[in-house]
């Protein structure tokens, strides 16, 4: 493992910076999207936007710089398979035809990959698929880039393919799965259920370069959902209340949830915060019950926008 982190560090570093992926898919520090008040009322659903201030260098880097990106995507990918195929006793090679011609026979992935062929088994489409292109742009003059696309055709011994468009979503796809792969091999990042859709969710929007059926991941959402209650001995929350109007508000969505419980005193004196993650939701069914006294170790701090006088209408 140090091994490959002192091999990539370099090229991680460069895609982190320019896609900001250092948080991604990490989900966000955003306040709770979606509030059910105490007083029975409908749900409040706001959605937030991150805005950062200062120049947006990314955007301008990219319109110039998607050729270096590709090349700096392809070079990080090409290193983790080729750690991988060192650990599989296989000879190094420059060549990057023998590389593929190794990793199609069969090799033995890391542990992280032994429930998930799904992630190893597009890595090296995305490879194989991508080698001749990055071929161009290192030997050749056949690519060109408008404004963040980057068009490539495939040339070998003086024939040259029709162009390959590969546009700005797609370039930042490569690039964050490459990086992810990387970070939950070495272990800095931690799949959870909902990082997990998010990879399967890119990986799927990169189908038309490694040419593999869809995983059939819809889009992934995360919200944080906080409910409202009196304070009492006990809390009992609808989940498939929750699970219905999220589907209302958030159709085609694959959305994954942790829960907010807000009791507050009848007097408004008092209030306990309590959270808890989706791993502790995703397999109940109906009504979430249970007594105060068993659920201390999900107990945290009230949300900051939270206000302890007007809880029943917020």
């Amino acid at each position: 493992m140090n091994d490959l982190q002192a091999r990539t560090q370099y090229e991680a570093w460069l895609l982190e910076a320019v896609y900001d992926v250092a948080g991604v898919p990490v989900i966000a520090n955003l306040p709770d999207q979606l509030v059910y008040p105490a007083s029975g009322a409908p749900p409040v659903y706001t959605t937030f936007v991150a805005v950062k201030m200062g120049g947006n260098w990314r955007h301008h880097f990219l319109e110039a710089g998607a050729p270096l990106v590709f090349v700096t995507s392809f070079k990080l990918l090409d290193m983790l398979l080729e750690w991988v195929l060192e650990r599989n006793g296989a000879s190094s090679t420059f060549r990057f035809s023998e590389k593929i011609k190794s990793l199609k026979k069969g090799v033995t992935f890391p542990p992280f990959f032994d429930s998930k062929p799904w992630i190893s088994d597009r890595l090296v489409g995305i490879y194989e698929y991508l080698e001749p292109l990055r071929g161009t742009i290192i030997h050749s003059r056949h690519f060109h880039t408008s404004d963040g696309t980057l068009c490539v055709a495939k040339s070998k011994s003086g024939v040259v393919s029709p162009e390959v468009v590969i546009n700005a979503d797609a370039l930042r796809n490569i690039a964050v799965v490459a990086v992810s792969s990387l970070r939950y091999v070495e272990g800095s990042w931690v799949m959870n259920a909902y990082t997990e859709k998010h990879l399967r969710h890119t990986l799927d929007q990169l189908g038309h370069l490694h040419g593999l059926p869809s995983l059939g991941q819809k889009q992934p959402v995360f919200l944080t959902v906080r409910v409202c209650l009196t304070l009492s001995d006990a809390v009992t929350v609808d989940l498939q209340r929750i699970r219905d109007d999220i589907a209302r508000i958030l159709p085609g969505h694959d959305v994954v949830f942790d829960l907010r419980i807000v009791a507050v005193a009848e007097n408004g004196e008092k209030a306990v915060g309590y959270l808890f993650p989706w791993e502790e939701l995703q397999d109940k069914e109906g009504q979430l019950c249970k007594l105060t006294a068993d659920i201390l170790c999900f107990e945290r701090p009230l949300p900051e926008n939270f206000d302890i006088q007007a809880y029943r209408s917020i």
